[in-house]
């Protein structure tokens, strides 16, 4: 593959759809009739179609099926062949996409080696099966797929983000698909009133961890239960994301070993066995606002994490028997949750006092070349669903920043934005999306500040994604 491509499609599959169309015409590759620029030509048009309303989405579809039709041509291949056939049913030709359909059929069953690994051919029969209307032959044929490659998450949540809009355009059940999504991505809290050699605490907690059995988990690792959390995830095979208030040092020190010595060496055994982690505070000492930053991105990253593998995301909750049931933003999402109450079997109270700092959202506007109005700690729910036309937002938070650095920063990224686009920095993000203020995220890239690097999101918030999925397909 020519070193042009691999820099687009990366930001293609990262969901960066807008930078990702603007790179492929920027290279001059919206002409060239070779096999490699129509493939990715027919992705970025499938991705805009899936983004587009109405008639602008019917066509961009269209465009799509255009685009890997002439990439079939150039080479049989079930790969254009197949997407050929679920975009001429998406651009409103159901007759046309199951004649294509049944031709991928045809030339994987004349080539056994077609297809570009072992789950993309189980995968390709199942969806022609699909597009020609059997439903019970695709099932089969997704089971023996996800055989194959079980591990394969990011492939299989493809596959299901396809099939649903398949089985959406046939005006058919999409609920069968529930069974063969990925395992779901948990948010996890506790209590740190547990003993560190708690047998009974350590029991519940890996049955819940097992019964859940989660793909992935996101939270922080302070004495007691977060940590046997953690260790019920990775012996269930699940990825770890430590998500701190602080840095891991001063966090070990006010939040492990602080209320047992103990809890030290499981503590540094998890951060070693961690896949990611991530200190939501720019300021190394713990707060309260920290905590609550930290816990905010840490059910964002588990929401995210569910949308791009097309899975559930749930929490777990650990609480003190007979003690107050914590009503948090997501459970006022309405989203899964499973609530475990634990006898307290050791003090729940660190030997020092936390600052409570402060956590500080702001948002900038800008119209055109008017200067930019920043707002510290709005209602953000209100301003995310009234945002004016032609303007372009942006959106930071912090905790224990000085405010007016905060300001400084959320100025230079809304200078960087574009009209009708919100882009936010992957704190924010994160606790947009815990919060259920924006429905989906796309990477943008980082950009640098005086205050260091900020790793930069544009959001889509509900009311744009509800009318962007709006239209006839």
């Amino acid at each position: 593959m020519s070193s042009i491509y691999p820099p687009i499609l990366s930001l293609a599959r990262s969901g960066a759809t807008s930078r990702a169309w603007d790179a492929f015409l920027a290279a001059g590759l919206d002409g060239v009739e070779q096999v490699e620029a129509l493939t990715l030509k027919g992705r970025l048009l499938k991705d805009r179609a899936r983004l587009a309303a109405g008639a602008e989405r019917a066509a961009l579809f269209a465009q799509s099926g255009a685009a890997y039709r002439r990439d079939a041509a150039l080479r049989p291949n079930s790969y254009p062949l197949i997407n050929a056939a679920a975009m001429a049913l998406f651009a409103g030709d159901p007759a046309n996409g199951a004649a294509i359909a049944q031709q991928t059929l045809d030339l994987l069953n004349a080539n056994p080696d077609e297809g570009e690994t072992p789950y993309w051919r189980a995968a390709t029969f199942a969806e022609a099966h699909l597009l020609l209307g059997n439903a019970e032959a695709a099932k089969r044929q997704l089971e023996d797929a996800i055989a194959l490659a079980p591990q394969a998450w990011e492939d299989r949540a493809s596959t299901l983000r396809q099939f649903a809009q398949i089985l959406s355009h046939q005006r058919q059940k999409t609920d069968w698909l529930d069974v063969l999504r990925p395992p779901p991505a948990l948010h996890f809290s506790g209590m740190m009133g547990i003993a560190p050699h708690d047998a009974e605490a350590e029991r519940t907690i890996f049955e819940a961890v097992a019964e859940i059995a989660p793909g992935s988990g996101f939270g922080a690792l302070a004495a007691g239960s977060d940590i046997m959390i953690a260790e019920a995830l990775l012996a269930n095979g699940a990825e770890l994301h430590v998500v701190l208030p602080s840095d891991p040092a001063d966090f070990r020190i006010s939040s492990v070993v602080a209320f047992d010595a103990t809890w030290g060496a499981r503590f540094e055994a998890m951060i070693d066995a961690a896949t990611s982690i991530t200190v939501a505070a720019n300021d190394s000492s713990l707060t309260r606002a920290a905590i609550n930053l930290a816990d905010r991105m840490a059910m964002g990253m588990a929401v995210e994490t569910a949308s791009r593998f097309e899975t559930k995301a749930q929490a777990l909750r650990i609480g003190p028997r007979g003690g107050p049931v914590r009503q948090d933003v997501w459970h006022c999402s309405g989203r899964d949750l499973v609530r475990l109450e634990l006898r307290e079997t050791a003090s729940a109270l660190p030997g020092n006092a936390l600052n409570d700092g402060a956590l500080n959202f702001a948002l900038a506007a800008v119209r055109q070349n008017g200067p930019v109005g920043v707002s510290l700690n709005s209602e953000l729910a209100h301003v995310l669903a009234n945002r004016l036309a032609g303007a372009a937002y942006a959106l930071d938070c912090d905790a224990d920043v000085d405010s007016a650095i905060l300001v400084e920063r959320v100025t230079a990224l809304v200078r960087n934005s574009s009209e009708n686009v919100v882009l936010a920095s992957k704190e924010a993000t994160m606790a947009t999306l815990a919060e259920g203020l924006c429905c989906r995220c796309e990477p943008m890239g980082e950009m640098a500040t005086a205050d260091g690097a900020v790793e930069v999101y544009a959001l889509i918030c509900p009311e744009v994604a509800k009318t962007q999925s709006s239209g006839s397909g």
